[in-house]
């Protein structure tokens, strides 16, 4: 069996023990299985990758200092006291620009591996009510974008419960924020006893890391596959001028002939949607076809629907990709 060097690579190990396997018949299926894992190009590729960031590590260039900032500021308080030169003048200028400031505060950030947000620390202060096991402490980092959730008061109990996860949005990617689920509090701050446009209040204010209290769902509902289906939209849509939509910052403007596509069809009333070309990942609340056209309907039954034309053609095409 031929022997590696020191310096083989995982790529090149692997392609040996491809090489060197042979038939048994006694384990026939686990050679077999064997085989087409290790040709497979894709692990290949990875085992490549592997090999250049494990380079990378070992000979990656070493920053001169780490603070690049605060050298450009003493240069430029030591020109402002003296005399300067043509020469002086211009490098003045130059470090002055808010450019090179950018470019300086970067190379910064890269030199002392700053990277992570700075989180503060989990709270200590769990109410005893609950069990262990059933308080959820989630923390979030969020910019600008909404949560992407909704939030309702249960009838019953006057818990408030997460009534729908936007997809795309931050509690969406985080995996951690389910429907159903019970929120008691908002980066500290109790919402039991508080109205949902509150508490969305306290959300939309709220800016890098946001801690919530969860009481986990009973049954938390299994996520649904991303479902690729494509609408054209014939008509269009504001969702502030909807007051049946449940939540109009979360509904999803549209204009006629622009291309959705729907993610999620589990409410039969609202479905979640993305305009194709958007930047924003977050998905929206639009009318389902369905309900959409009942309400025509019902606008044409009580006369406010004069254009009777338009109710005989489809809301919208679709295509399943």
């Amino acid at each position: 069996m031929p022997v590696l060097s020191e310096d083989s690579g995982l790529h090149e190990t692997l392609a040996l023990l491809t090489s060197q396997l042979r038939p048994d018949s006694n384990h026939k299926e686990e050679m077999v299985f064997l085989r087409d894992i290790f040709s497979e190009r894709s692990l290949s590729y990875l085992m490549k990758i592997h090999e250049k960031l494990c380079h990378y590590e070992r000979q990656s260039p070493v920053p001169v200092l780490h603070s690049a900032s605060a050298l450009a500021e003493d240069v430029i308080e030591e020109l402002q006291t003296t005399p300067m030169n043509n020469d002086e003048k211009e490098l003045l200028q130059l470090l002055s620009t808010p450019h090179l400031r950018a470019m300086l505060a970067v190379h910064d950030t890269v030199a002392q591996k700053n990277f992570d947000p700075v989180l503060p620390p989990l709270p200590d202060n769990i109410d005893e009510d609950f069990d262990e096991e059933s308080v959820k402490i989630v923390r979030l980092v969020k910019n600008k974008e909404p949560l992407g959730a909704t939030i309702r008061r249960d009838e019953h109990t006057g818990a408030v419960i997460v009534a729908r996860i936007m997809r795309g949005g931050a509690a969406d990617r985080s995996g951690l924020v389910h429907v159903g689920d019970e929120l008691r509090e908002v980066n500290g701050v109790a919402v039991l006893h508080k109205r949902p446009e509150e508490i969305s209040q306290i959300l939309a204010q709220s800016q890098g890391s946001i801690t919530l209290k969860i009481i986990p769902a009973v049954k938390e509902e299994d996520r649904l596959k991303e479902s690729k289906v494509f609408m054209r939209a014939l008509f269009s849509y504001n969702p502030k001028e909807d007051k049946a939509i449940p939540c109009q910052e979360a509904g999803l403007p549209f204009q006629k002939r622009h291309i959705l596509e729907v993610v999620s069809q589990d409410d039969p009333t609202w479905w979640q949607a993305k305009r194709v070309g958007d930047t924003n990942l977050r998905a929206g609340l639009i009318p389902s076809k369905q309900f959409q056209e009942r309400r025509l309907m019902y606008r044409r039954t009580i006369g406010v629907l004069h254009n009777t034309r338009s109710v005989t053609k489809p809301l919208c095409t679709t295509a399943v990709v």
